[in-house]
């Protein structure tokens, strides 16, 4: 089925990559009352998200299986989910697909959705609850369509912290750990980049890879300088995800140093003769 609908796309382009990097004026921040939701859950059931702080703080992750900056940020969630999960509630909700493929693609009704978030939580073994957003994203375009952003909020449901990316986990964790002792955070919003998403190319062409030849395709399409830096980062693997792509940077400032040198050397010899 292809899609007609802006959200629900079938192919990552530009435009949607370039909004990810900032959040839209108005929606919801710090001071806001983060929007009430009720949504299956990936394990069946239900999530409300009136019942299921128990008069706790909740953090509110949005991510989707095909999402590299999900897949990046994940095992240092897991960290802060060890520390503060006993006083925080964490939730994920399952988001469009970031680069649907053939594989994994764009969901256009809630079974498939639903199966998406189930292998999500396996893949990565996430130990916190996955609520499932309508295939037209309802609660999404409500908090600002971004595909790994983080709010948190104290016990009366308002936001008291939110972060563009889940991966800047220093920001994220001295807000939780200001939440943890009832405290607001001294840092009320991150729009921190560099770190996160450095560890998201890190993992970029494995997961697009795991999402289809068309997820690679689109992606050289819509932002051909990052699947370029993706792909070298990729053969650095076992390295963590943001050292790969500090060495894939790396690689290629030290390929185009040696390029300009060659160059320059040939321009002599060229003159001497």
């Amino acid at each position: 089925m292809t899609s007609t609908s802006d959200y629900v796309y079938d192919h990552v382009q530009a435009s949607t990559l370039n909004k990810d990097i900032a959040f839209r004026p108005g929606t919801p921040g710090p001071g806001d009352r983060l929007p009430v939701f009720d949504l299956p859950a990936a394990t069946g059931g239900r999530i409300r998200s009136h019942a299921i702080t128990g008069n706790k703080p909740m953090l509110l992750v949005t991510g989707s299986y095909t999402c590299p900056m999900t897949a990046a940020s994940n095992p240092a969630l897991k960290r802060l989910h060890r520390r503060y999960g006993g006083q925080i509630v964490f939730v994920m909700l399952h988001v469009r697909e970031a680069h649907p493929g053939e594989r994994f693609d764009q969901p256009h009704d809630m079974d498939t959705k639903i199966r998406n978030a189930r292998i999500l939580k396996e893949r990565d073994s996430l130990p916190w609850a996955l609520a499932v957003d309508d295939t037209q994203g309802t609660l999404h375009k409500q908090l600002d369509e971004k595909p790994n952003a983080v709010w948190l909020t104290d016990r009366e449901g308002t936001i008291v912290y939110r972060g563009l990316w889940a991966g800047d986990d220093e920001s994220l964790g001295e807000a939780l750990e200001a939440v943890s002792k009832g405290r607001t955070p001294r840092k009320r919003e991150s729009t921190a980049r560099l770190k996160p998403m450095a560890a998201g190319i890190g993992v970029m062409r494995e997961v697009t890879q795991r999402s289809g030849k068309r997820a690679e395709a689109d992606l050289w399409k819509a932002a051909p300088p990052v699947a370029a830096l993706a792909r070298i980062a990729d053969l650095y693997r076992p390295l963590p995800p943001h050292w790969r792509t500090a060495a894939a940077a790396a690689t290629i400032g030290l390929g185009a140093t040696a390029l300009v040198g060659a160059l320059t050397s040939a321009r002599k010899s060229a003159r001497k003769r």
